[in-house]
């Protein structure tokens, strides 16, 4: 089975082209291992609408299958890398404009209740 699940962010705006009849994305999302970042190449096939919703920054949640490039360079030396085809790509954070900051969103915590009613609360205090 071939089945990988990262999240990280992407680290440059979203490449797009048309390859015959289909479509490629291709970015490159920097996750985070302990104390060090770990880059991969991802590509997408007909998700056109990626570049429509994330920019350099966003934050996602990449679902796909690994697969290994080889090649040779004009110089005779062979090469390789892994990159994440994806089959799914979840957007975790808002669409970041280029010259903006990212909207920083919180959650709200909820308070603690002590068992007593509001008036009771007031009371006491």
């Amino acid at each position: 089975m071939n089945q990988t699940i990262l999240s990280g962010n992407l680290t440059a705006e979203i490449e797009t082209r048309e390859v015959g009849e289909q479509h490629l994305s291709k970015f490159t999302l920097a996750c985070n291992e302990g104390d060090r970042v770990v880059f991969l190449p991802v590509e997408g096939w007909n998700m056109p609408h990626l570049a429509d919703y994330l920019s350099k920054g966003s934050k996602v949640l990449v679902s796909g299958s690994l697969k290994q490039d080889n090649w040779e360079t004009e110089g005779g030396e062979k090469r390789s890398r892994i990159l994440l085809t994806a089959y799914k790509v979840e957007f975790l954070s808002p669409k970041v404009e280029a010259g903006s900051q990212p909207v920083a969103t919180s959650a709200r915590r909820p308070q603690r209740r002590s068992g007593r009613s509001a008036g009771e609360r007031t009371a006491a205090a």
